[in-house]
């Protein structure tokens, strides 16, 4: 997925480099793309603030929410810049300051926009197999770690994991074995029959030999079982098999 921020006044796409890294992470995103105002993929629009200036027009509001209507992208952004925007209706100029105009921003299909303190952002939406698979194996991270922390090994220790799942939760794994075994500790990482994978029955330091298993909704249809080692104690499980 990736991230569209539109340019505009208070946003220079050297705050936005200088941010890159932290947001990607954050919000789990590959990239982001700067663009201008008034690009395909944003569009704004714009409606007077009735309260505030139907008590000032009068009779000029209803023409003045018709020009309102008629503004482009470009005029849209301009007031955004400036602050003001001067509007010719019925032969008189209306001047309009700030928050007399709310603007609002709207994506394209396949795009999530949204806007706060005057900075546009428009999020992709579309979910290739590529990213579901590695959304796949960030979820399967994730519950590794938690079985970790249920067996009671250390942070520290290395650990190998045995998995079990749907086609495609296991394929993903299959792809993102690397990334797993890295963001885990795991130096085995394989799969194995779900026989294989059965709840341990012990508790406290048994528990902590024999590992943490887990079986797990991953949404979408999909499933996932793991069972977690300390990697010597693997190793011991291996030779009683």
């Amino acid at each position: 997925a990736r991230i569209l921020v539109v340019g505009g006044a208070g946003v220079e796409r050297e705050s936005v480099e200088a941010v890159r890294a932290s947001i990607t992470d954050e919000v789990n995103v590959k990239d982001i793309d700067y663009v201008t105002a008034g690009s395909d993929v944003v569009k704004r629009s714009a409606k007077p603030n009735f309260q505030r200036l139907g008590p000032r027009l009068g009779s000029l509001m209803q023409p003045t929410h018709e020009a309102v209507r008629a503004l482009t992208d470009d005029d849209i952004e301009r007031y955004r810049q400036n602050g003001s925007l001067a509007l010719e209706v019925d032969g008189e100029t209306v001047e309009l300051g700030p928050d007399d105009l709310l603007v609002q921003s709207e994506g394209i299909e396949g795009w999530l926009v949204g806007s706060e303190g005057g900075v546009t952002v428009a999020l992709d939406t579309e979910v290739t197999p590529e990213l579901r698979a590695e959304g796949l194996a960030r979820e399967a991270v994730s519950r590794i770690q938690n079985l970790r922390k249920e067996a009671g090994l250390d942070v520290t220790d290395r650990i190998a994991v045995r998995y079990d799942g749907t086609d495609a939760t296991t394929d993903a794994l299959d792809e993102h074995a690397a990334y797993v075994r890295n963001e885990t500790l795991a130096l085995r990482f394989e799969r194995a029959p779900e026989s294989d994978l059965e709840e341990p029955g012990e508790h406290g330091a048994q528990a902590a030999a024999q590992g943490a298993v887990g079986s797990f909704d991953l949404g979408d249809g999909e499933h996932l079982t793991l069972r977690v080692r300390r990697m010597g104690e693997e190793k011991k499980a291996a030779q009683q098999r």
